[in-house]
């Protein structure tokens, strides 16, 4: 969500898209009403149906700034030197993107299906997601730190993904978790590198699993 300067209120907009996030994020999509919303806020259901006249629209706004963030996270480069690095910068953007917006990789069930222009920008970020994985993985090998023969790296780049898309979920279907914690964040982290991590040079090895798990 934008910053606003010096002491003034955000507008009333921007209220309501902070509270909603938080709300829904801790207490499920389905679990909050508009009214509770709005009281949240501290304007009346009228007025927040004004800027926003279901939930849904409060979703797609989510999903909007969303995706602002991810194609900055898309738009991030390395080098042969930094992949190690900029693969921690990488993964660590995705895990805060599903911890800022909990509820869209954990709720979807509940708020249904996007609009189909929003729908085909998510399956584009699915997949550019995966690609750029896939290319980390293949410079980290090229480079020396992962020995995985070349036919596995799309397979490692989807598994990935999955874990971190999935992880929400995954949580609140096998131990009933809404709101996640940061140990619970870490939880996945070590998740996904237990995926490759066998395949990773000692130091490599070493060098992501601190730098990774760092708070």
């Amino acid at each position: 969500m934008t910053q606003t300067r010096g002491s003034m209120a955000p507008p009333t907009r921007e209220r309501i898209l902070i509270a909603s996030l938080k709300l829904f994020n801790e207490n499920g999509f389905d679990g909050v009403t508009t009214a509770r919303i709005a009281e949240t806020v501290g304007i009346s259901e009228g007025n927040l149906w004004y800027h926003f006249r279901t939930k849904k629209d409060l979703v797609r706004a989510h999903q909007q700034v969303l995706t602002q963030k991810i194609a900055r996270r898309l738009g991030l480069s390395w080098t042969p030197e930094t992949v190690l690095s900029s693969y921690i910068t990488f993964n660590r953007l995705m895990f805060e993107e599903m911890w800022e917006f909990q509820y869209l990789y954990r709720d979807s069930p509940e708020y249904g299906r996007a609009s189909p222009d929003m729908e085909e920008r998510v399956r584009d970020i699915y997949k550019e997601t995966t690609d750029r994985l896939r290319r980390l993985f293949e410079q980290m090998r090229e480079t020396g730190h992962l020995n995985i023969p070349p036919g596995e790296i799309p397979a490692l780049a989807d598994n990935v993904w999955m874990v971190v898309r999935y992880w929400p979920s995954f949580l609140r279907e096998t131990q009933n978790v809404v709101r996640i914690d940061k140990d619970a964040l870490l939880a996945g982290v070590r998740h996904h590198l237990a995926l490759f991590e066998t395949h990773l040079t000692d130091e490599a090895r070493a060098y992501i699993e601190k730098n990774a798990l760092a708070d």
